[in-house]
């Protein structure tokens, strides 16, 4: 058994980057037009990045992110006359174990969407330029990474029996595809657990790497996966779309249980701050009546409750 890796943060900055190649580029979603989301909603395009890199030199631990620098200059910092136009760093969840897929500790995945801005006809009036840079690389090209960043968003690091909820949106399921590979697959720590992942995405044809995620439910009595497909489902409350939240005040047992028991909250995704309705109905089914900003700091606090929203 290898053991759990101390993160390291920085080894690499903008001024000593790491310079990795691209495996392979996948785009997980339909192409352009031809899936469920209407024409005036834009378009939501997720890929899946493999890239190459020496775990000895960049040993990452999942739940931290890596930063990746888009070749060019900034425009805004030219038209300023800054001596260093280059583009800044943009961090990305990692969505593979600590020691990679097969433990062979030679690449890092990232699941990461075209940030794109559409207008009321739905076509793009603004392309986020990292995205799709990432997005449209080819196997063989080469990536400029600093990092690895962040130590809190961090799976326990000795054996663990509480229940653990993984709660993601969109993209936000990065971190939760090697979470769960690294508890029930390479067991770096004894982990006795249940795992319940919730997943939330406005189209069904936007949910990835579900085939992955239902071949870990077959395979383990302790994972459970439930998701949330907000424009093509109504929750049972009030009618209203279906999103995580709702999810959560179905799943009161469970929530209790982990609460009760010493067990974990992750939460991942966007838009910043989309937390604050998941943590509430967490809130509500403890049957805490205080402030809402005191329970989300006594939750942390208890190392309870982990968030990394964008």
């Amino acid at each position: 058994m290898k053991p759990v890796r101390e993160p390291q943060i920085n080894i690499f900055k903008k001024s000593n980057p790491y310079k990795a190649k691209v495996v392979s580029n996948t785009l997980l979603t339909p192409t352009a037009g031809s899936g469920k989301r209407p024409k005036k909603e834009g378009d939501s395009q997720i890929h899946r990045i493999v890239v190459a890199i020496d775990h000895k030199q960049y040993p990452y631990v999942i739940g931290q992110s890596a930063g990746i620098i888009p070749p060019g200059e900034d425009p805004e910092k030219k038209a300023k006359g800054l001596a260093d136009a280059a583009y800044t760093v943009r961090l990305y969840s990692i969505s593979s174990p600590s020691y990679s897929f097969g433990m062979k500790e030679d690449t890092i995945e990232f699941i990461i969407k075209r940030d794109n801005v559409y207008d009321e006809e739905g076509d793009p009036k603004f392309k986020g330029v990292c995205s799709n840079y990432v997005c449209d690389l080819k196997e063989g090209d080469e990536v400029i990474m600093t990092g690895p960043s962040g130590k809190k968003f961090l799976l326990p690091t000795t054996d663990f029996s509480g229940d653990i909820m993984f709660l993601a949106t969109g993209t936000g399921i990065a971190p939760f595809i090697g979470m769960s590979e690294e508890l029930l697959e390479h067991k770096l720590i004894n982990f006795t657990g249940n795992i319940i992942l919730v997943y939330g995405a406005p189209y069904s044809d936007e949910l990835v790497m579900m085939d992955y995620l239902k071949g870990l439910e077959s395979k383990y009595k302790n994972f459970k996966l439930v998701t949330a497909v907000s424009r093509e489902e109504k929750n049972p409350f009030d009618s209203g779309r279906m999103y995580i939240s709702h999810r959560v005040r179905m799943l009161e047992n469970e929530v209790k249980k982990i609460l009760s028991s010493g067990g974990r909250f992750y939460i991942c995704g966007g838009p910043k701050g989309m937390e604050k309705g998941v943590i509430e109905e967490i809130q509500k089914i403890a049957g805490d009546t205080g402030s809402y900003e005191d329970y989300k700091h006594h939750l942390e606090g208890a190392h309870q409750l982990f968030v990394e929203t964008y």
